[in-house]
């Protein structure tokens, strides 16, 4: 697939995986709009980006509130018109029982791993079935389909990102626009600089 001038929007984009994809697509020639909550973190890497001669767009933004990513989606379409490839990759994981972490803990992990996702896609769907064409890229992990102690309450936010996937692809069938979920394992990240993990250091050979 050619990828150059696409239009690619990547959340958590500012390190780890989200990073990564955007100087893998930037290689290709696309358009780039970078989303997170560190704007330092994010015009580094657009510096970064700049020899690579594409247009970008740096976005500060917290996925888990739905007003952000409204004014955020707002202002990437008046300037592209468009998002070609809609990647949702923001997500945490916060280690410990059930029984030991607050509801506040739990909730914010699945409003941020599920809920952002949804915001995300609620905004741009409109304009990719208008158009006829378009692609959601939601990455979740190998703890979408395995529950594992310590981080259920994560396990249940990327299980719920599959099961809103799943149910979406059919949605979509025959509207040009295509879904994908990517579920990956033991990728060096800074997945578990997360001070809950630091205690904790045997379990995983999981994540994102």
């Amino acid at each position: 697939m050619d990828f150059k001038d696409k239009v690619v929007l990547i959340t958590g984009a500012s390190s780890g995986i989200g990073r990564e994809t955007a100087v893998q697509f930037a290689k290709k020639g696309s358009n780039l709009i970078l989303v997170a909550r560190r704007k330092e973190k994010l015009e580094q890497l657009d510096n970064a980006l700049k020899t690579y001669q594409i247009s970008t767009l740096v976005c500060e933004c917290d996925v888990s509130d739905k007003l952000q990513v409204e004014n955020m989606s707002k202002l990437v379409l008046e300037k592209f018109g468009h998002v070609d490839i809609l990647i949702n990759n923001a997500g945490f994981a916060i280690y410990g029982s059930v029984s030991d972490l607050t509801i506040d803990e739990i909730e914010s992990q699945m409003a941020t791993n599920y809920f952002g996702m949804i915001y995300c896609i609620k905004n741009f769907l409109p304009s990719m079935i208008q158009k006829k064409s378009g692609h959601i890229v939601n990455v979740a992990s190998v703890a979408a389909s395995i529950g594992l102690p310590g981080i259920a309450s994560y396990c249940a936010s990327k299980f719920a990102m599959l099961g809103f996937s799943e149910g979406l692809k059919h949605e979509l069938k025959g509207s040009g626009v295509g879904i994908t979920v990517v579920s990956p394992i033991m990728v060096r990240t800074n997945f578990f600089d997360n001070p809950s993990f630091q205690k904790n250091a045997k379990i995983l050979f999981i994540t994102k």
